[in-house]
C-alpha cells in the first residue's frame, strides 16, 4: 500500500550561512488524504515522481527531492520530497533542468538537519504547490507556494523562470509538471532579509533576539486529548515576534511594505544617540527593557505599508506601519516623495525587491529625535490618574470644545479656604533620561465664564522629584515663585531639568511635579484657584542643553 503523507508547511526562520531555513511541517498518518485531497485530480496514469523519474533533464532535481526530508515542528520526518510527489494529493510542480542550480552544493546542505531544512524551504517547497495550476495563453495568478512565498505565474514562466517549451501542462495522477528552464529564486520577506542578510545585521540580530515560535492551532490537527491537553497529529509552528506588534508584521508574505535601512555606520550613530535617552538605571532587566525600546522608537518610522487601503494617497502623505490615531501627529509624513524627503530618489543609495515589499538602502538618517521617540510629555490636569495627592483644596474637572485647550479639558483647583496655599501632586509618566524644559499651562477664567472680570494671576511655586540612577527618591525644590497672567492662555517655565533614568512605559513612573500655592494674607491681588491645562515637559536637544544639564547627563552614563 502507498505511504500517505500529510503535509502541512510553513516558513520559520533559522540563521545558517546567511540563509533563513524553514520548518516545513509535516506528519505521516493514514487519515491524512481526507483533510487535503482535491476532487480535482489531473488525468495523468503516473505520479507526477514518476514523471520526473522518466525525464533525463530532472535527474538533478530528482536527486534534491530524494535527499530533502519533510519536517514535523521543527523535526525531520522519515519522509523525504521524492515521497510526498509520489503520494495521493493534488500538487503542481515546476521542476528546474539540470545545470541551472548548484546540485551538489544543496545535497551538501542536506547532510546536516539545519541546511536539509534550508533546502526543503528555499529550494524545494519554492518549487512545489498544493493546487492545481494550468500555464496556457489565459495564465496570469499569483500562485502560493508550500513555502508560503506568493509567486507570479504568467502562459510561459514562474516568477522569472520560464517553461521549456513542450514539457508543461504535463499530466499526472496527483497533479501537474511543468518543466522550467531555470530555478525560482528564493525572495526574502523583510523580516527573513533584515534577520538572515548581512548587510542588515546591525538592525536584525536585534530583531531576532525576539523571535519565538509559537503553535497556530487553526492550521494544526488536533488527533485527542491526552491527560486534559490538546495532542496534535499535525502541529504548525508559526514565526512570533514582539517588534511586529509594534512596527508591523513584517514576516506576513500577503502584505506589501516599504522599508527604509540605513547602512551600519548611520544606524549605529542614532542608536548610541537613543542610548543616552534610554537608560533605565538599575531596574530588574534594564538593558533588555532599553534594547527593546530603543529598537521600536528607530525602526518604527522606517516601515510603511503599501495597502492602499492603509495609505490612500501617498504621494501627500504616508504613515507608517506602526500608525494608530491615538499617535496622532507621529508616524505620518507629508509630501514624502518631494525634494530632501524620505523617499527623495537622490537620498537612496538602492534597493532590493522582497517577496513582501522592498528595501530601499539609506546613507543619511531621515529623522530627528523629536519626530521619532523625544516627545514633548503632557500630563493632563482633568485626568484624574494623574493627580497623587493634594491639600487644602478640592477640584473639579470640566470638559471645553477650545481647540487651544489640551486634551479637551482642564483642572479646577480651588482652595479650601480664602486663605488656604494649597499643594497638588502629579505624576508625570514616560520620561526619558534626557532634558526637559518642565512648565505648566494655566488659563484664564474667561475659558468658563467668557464674561468673568476675575483676572488675578496665579502664584506659585514647584518640587520635583525623580528617581536616581540607583533607585532612591530625590526632589529639586523651585523657590522661585512663578506667576500667571491671569488673562490668556500661560505655558509657565518652572525650569530645566535633565532626569538621569528613563520612565518610558514603565508600571512605576517615578516622576512626580508638585504645585505650591504661594500667596501671603495681604496679597489680595493674586487668586488662590487655578485653571490648569496640563504639565508640559518640553524637550531640549543637546545644542539647546545648559552646561549644567549636560554635566548631569554625563554623570548618568
Amino acid at each position: 500500500m502507498k505511504r500517505y503523507i500529510k503535509n502541512a508547511l510553513f516558513t520559520w526562520a533559522i540563521p545558517l550561512a546567511g540563509m533563513v531555513t524553514a520548518g516545513l511541517l509535516t506528519a505521516c498518518s493514514d487519515s491524512w488524504n481526507d483533510h487535503y485531497d482535491s476532487s480535482d485530480q489531473a488525468a495523468g496514469s503516473e505520479s507526477l515522481l514518476r514523471c520526473i523519474e522518466k525525464n533525463p533533464q530532472l535527474s538533478d532535481f530528482l536527486k534534491v527531492a530524494r535527499a530533502t526530508h519533510l519536517y514535523n515542528n521543527m523535526h525531520a520526518t522519515p519522509v523525504t520530497y521524492a515521497e510526498l510527489l509520489d503520494a495521493d494529493q493534488s500538487l503542481t510542480v515546476w521542476a528546474p533542468v539540470n545545470g541551472t542550480f548548484n546540485v551538489d552544493s544543496l545535497l551538501s546542505l542536506c547532510g546536516t538537519a539545519q541546511g536539509d531544512s534550508t533546502v526543503a524551504t528555499h529550494f524545494m517547497a519554492n518549487h512545489i504547490s498544493r493546487s492545481l495550476y494550468n500555464m496556457n495563453a489565459a495564465t496570469a495568478e499569483t500562485v502560493k507556494m508550500l513555502n508560503d512565498k506568493f509567486l507570479d505565474l504568467t502562459a510561459t514562466q514562474l516568477y522569472s523562470s520560464r517553461v521549456v517549451e513542450g514539457s508543461y501542462n504535463i499530466p499526472a495522477t496527483n497533479g501537474l509538471l511543468h518543466v522550467i528552464s531555470d530555478d525560482a529564486p528564493y525572495t526574502y520577506n523583510i523580516y527573513e532579509g533584515l534577520t538572515s542578510l548581512g548587510q542588515y545585521a546591525h538592525i536584525g540580530q536585534l530583531l531576532k533576539r525576539m523571535e519565538k515560535k509559537e503553535l497556530d492551532e487553526d492550521r494544526s490537527i488536533q488527533s485527542g486529548l491526552v491527560d486534559g491537553r490538546k495532542v496534535y497529529s499535525d502541529s504548525v509552528m508559526v514565526t512570533e515576534n514582539d517588534y511586529f506588534r509594534a512596527i508591523g508584521n513584517i514576516i506576513c508574505e500577503d502584505s506589501a511594505f516599504m522599508m527604509l535601512v540605513p547602512d551600519a555606520n548611520v544606524w549605529n550613530t542614532v542608536y548610541a544617540e537613543a542610548s543616552s535617552l534610554f537608560n533605565y538605571g538599575n531596574i530588574e532587566k534594564a538593558d533588555s527593557i532599553s534594547e527593546y525600546w530603543k529598537t521600536v522608537s528607530l525602526v518604527q518610522d522606517l516601515i510603511f505599508n503599501q495597502n492602499k487601503a492603509v495609505n490612500k494617497a501617498p504621494q501627500d502623505s504616508l504613515i507608517t506601519a506602526a500608525y494608530s490615531f491615538l499617535d496622532w501627529p507621529y508616524h505620518v509624513y507629508y509630501k514624502p516623495y518631494d525634494a530632501d524627503s524620505l523617499f527623495d530618489r537622490a537620498q537612496l543609495k538602492d534597493s532590493l525587491k522582497c517577496s513582501n515589499g522592498v528595501f530601499y538602502n539609506i546613507a543619511k538618517w531621515p529623522f530627528d529625535t523629536r519626530q521619532l521617540y523625544f516627545h514633548p510629555i503632557k500630563t493632563e490636569g482633568e485626568r484624574e490618574a494623574n493627580m497623587v495627592n493634594n491639600t487644602l483644596c478640592t477640584t473639579n474637572i470640566r470638559e471645553t470644545n477650545n481647540s487651544a485647550i489640551s486634551g479637551g479639558g482642564y483642572l479646577d483647583i480651588v482652595p479650601k479656604s480664602s486663605t488656604s496655599n494649597w499643594t497638588a501632586t502629579f505624576e508625570v509618566a514616560n520620561t526619558l533620561s534626557g532634558t526637559y524644559d518642565i512648565c505648566i499651562v494655566t488659563l484664564p477664567k474667561t475659558v468658563y465664564q467668557a464674561n468673568s472680570k476675575d483676572t488675578k494671576p496665579n502664584k506659585f511655586k514647584a518640587q520635583l522629584t525623580y528617581t536616581d540612577l540607583d533607585g532612591s527618591k530625590k526632589t529639586v525644590d523651585y523657590g522661585t515663585e512663578i506667576r500667571s497672567s491671569g488673562t490668556q492662555i500661560d505655558t509657565l517655565l518652572i525650569g530645566r531639568f535633565t532626569f538621569p533614568v528613563c520612565n518610558y512605559r514603565q508600571p512605576d513612573a517615578g516622576v512626580t511635579l508638585q504645585i505650591q500655592c504661594s500667596i501671603t494674607n495681604r496679597q489680595t491681588q493674586f487668586s488662590r484657584e487655578m485653571y490648569l491645562d496640563c504639565i508640559y515637559l518640553k524637550p531640549v536637544i543637546e545644542s539647546e542643553e545648559t552646561e549644567e544639564s549636560k554635566a548631569r547627563k554625563e554623570a548618568s552614563k
